[in-house]
């Protein structure tokens, strides 16, 4: 009689919507006992009841990613409960869409604090743990406006570009605790971020036609894409990848760099 491994323990944080919901989707089907991980609580734990009346192994956790408490806490009592953590997953940020003159103070430091402080705050609670276990994977939820620039988001290009080598610093110095830490940078998705800004818009089906024209396979990306990209680097078929961004952009950052 063979023994089923246990679930991997997965916190996905940003869980609640989005891509962090297809995300933490697609870890639950494959096995992963994921934590919905978000500022709303209510939504957080709806996304989590659902994958867990779906047959899937999910739990729900309240965390301001800017508030290093709140992170420390959530990742201990993750710990505590299961004895491990094996993946993390990043995907909580925000935007503010202004150009470099325009933004204000507040603005700009609430994308930086959200952006990176809060996947610095994760890795800094996680990756003891994860390294613990015996290693495991973490990705950090970038942008393809981490590699180019786009006049009117100056806060959020620049956080997006500076997650890169934070994940990039973070894979190096954790290589020998098997710790793996790369990013994957999507353009625009049919969910997430940018479908919130194309909703708002007025004209959301314009603006998608729009952006779609402007990437050389003449489509938007897909949370199902992205969530299978982001199995793919927790999984073992890429044991030896680490400190990379993926672009997931249907070339849009080829062209353009």
């Amino acid at each position: 009689m063979t023994t089923q491994p246990a679930p991997r323990i997965a916190v996905v944080t940003g869980g609640a919507s989005g891509l962090g919901e297809a995300v933490a989707g697609r870890l639950a089907s494959e096995g992963d006992r994921v934590v919905v991980a978000d500022i709303d609580e209510p939504r957080a734990q709806q996304v989590a009841d659902n994958l867990v009346a779906a047959g899937r192994l999910a739990e729900a956790a309240t965390i301001d990613v800017t508030s290093e408490g709140e992170v420390a806490a959530m990742f201990d009592a993750v710990v505590e409960r299961h004895g491990r953590l094996d993946v993390l997953v990043c995907s909580a940020a925000v935007e503010t869409r202004a150009a470099l003159l325009d933004c204000d103070d507040r603005a700009w430091q609430r994308v930086i604090d959200v952006n990176l402080k809060g996947p610095w705050l994760c890795m800094k609670h996680a990756i003891p743990a994860i390294a613990a276990g015996g290693g495991g994977a973490v990705v950090l939820l970038g942008s393809v406006l981490g590699a180019i620039g786009a006049p009117g988001y100056a806060a959020y290009c620049a956080s997006k570009g500076a997650l890169n080598n934070l994940a990039k610093q973070a894979a190096i110095e954790h290589a020998g605790d098997a710790v793996r830490v790369n990013v994957v940078a999507p353009s625009a998705t049919d969910r997430g971020l940018f479908a919130r800004v194309a909703a708002e818009s007025g004209d959301p089906e314009r603006v998608k036609r729009m952006v779609a024209r402007g990437t050389p396979m003449g489509r938007l990306g897909t949370a199902d894409e992205v969530a299978a990209t982001v199995s793919f680097l927790c999984s073992p078929a890429a044991a030896y990848i680490s400190g990379a961004v993926i672009p997931l952009d249907g070339a849009m950052a080829a062209r353009r760099t």
